[in-house]
């Protein structure tokens, strides 16, 4: 793969042509990998694994130390071709950078989980990351020294302080990132599934690490607002905020958008009875009926699927 990489080097000053020039090239190389064997080249035991449906998907939920560096870098070179492909990601800074998957972050404070969906014959087709504080050691939720989640820093604005409580710090709270599905995917049920499987592994993750007391993030009403919305979560969301990132960041032009296009900032309670909804969403998923996703959508709507938090 660094093999591959270095091949897209670019051999001239950044332009917007050359740069349209090598996303293309990188969104066609990663559209032609495949990663059969990264379910087995995990370390250890997944934090869940979600097959056998009938829908030739397979969904694994790992923490980052868990995978290799080449699936790592795998599943960041997905996430990066998706966002150039949205245009929420600055096109000439990957190119003048030369990148061929996100930059690998630093260790430190808690570990990334990544939520991982293949097909069968190995394409990455979707993704959810799970993104924990970044303090070396828990701190109290309204602790004046708390380093920020990145949605915070984003939107300069304290989602935690509110829900300060003696048995939660910083080290039970996640940020929700990069959730996406392959954009190329031909429109139907297997496509129609993918955002399902994300959602069933995370729902099973909370249940592997009760830990997990909070998830923050930023998303737009149709997209990750209205999924955490629809499977119990009583999101707390922010209006009116002016998010910013220096154009040294990557994902900067995701907030140098029109108000009514912005991300909103969001934060939640884990609801606690996230067993009940395995017990709701697998049967549904698993029964692949003519109108499954109805079936699923309907199920979830019922009156007091989930109460209360953490």
């Amino acid at each position: 793969m660094i093999d591959t990489a270095s091949r897209l080097m670019p051999a001239a000053p950044a332009d917007s042509r050359a740069a349209e020039r090598f996303v293309q090239d990188l969104v066609q190389l990663h559209g032609s990998l495949r990663y059969g064997g990264l379910p087995d080249a995990i370390e250890g035991e997944p934090l869940c694994r979600i097959e056998g449906y009938g829908d030739d998907l397979v969904t694994i939920s790992v923490r980052e130390s868990q995978l290799p560096e080449r699936y790592l870098h795998a599943v960041l070179g997905f996430r990066l071709v998706q966002f150039l492909q949205t245009g929420l990601m600055d096109r000439e800074l990957v190119f003048r950078q030369a990148l061929f998957h996100e930059p690998v972050p630093p260790p430190k404070g808690v570990e990334t989980i990544h939520t991982i969906t293949l097909t069968g014959e190995g394409s990455i087709v979707g993704y959810l990351g799970l993104v924990g504080s970044a303090d070396p050691a828990p701190m109290a939720l309204d602790a004046p020294g708390r380093t920020g989640f990145p949605v915070e820093v984003a939107h300069r604005v304290d989602l935690l302080s509110e829900y300060a409580a003696p048995d939660r710090t910083s080290h039970n709270v996640y940020e929700i990132k990069r959730f996406v599905r392959e954009r190329s995917m031909a429109r139907g049920a297997q496509r129609d599934r993918v955002p399902w499987h994300l959602i069933l592994a995370t729902v099973r993750v909370g249940i592997a690490m009760p830990e997990i007391r909070l998830v923050v993030g930023d998303a737009g009403e149709r997209g990750a607002l209205r999924h955490l919305r629809l499977v119990g979560f009583d999101l707390r969301v922010v209006d009116g905020t002016t998010p910013w990132l220096p154009r040294s960041e990557l994902m900067w032009p995701s907030y140098d958008l029109p108000a009514e296009r912005r991300a909103k900032p969001f934060v939640a309670l884990v609801p606690p009875d996230l067993p009940r909804l395995v017990d709701l969403l697998d049967p549904m998923l698993a029964a692949r009926a003519a109108r499954w996703q109805r079936s699923v959508v309907s199920g979830l709507g019922g009156p007091s699927r989930l109460a209360g938090g953490r």
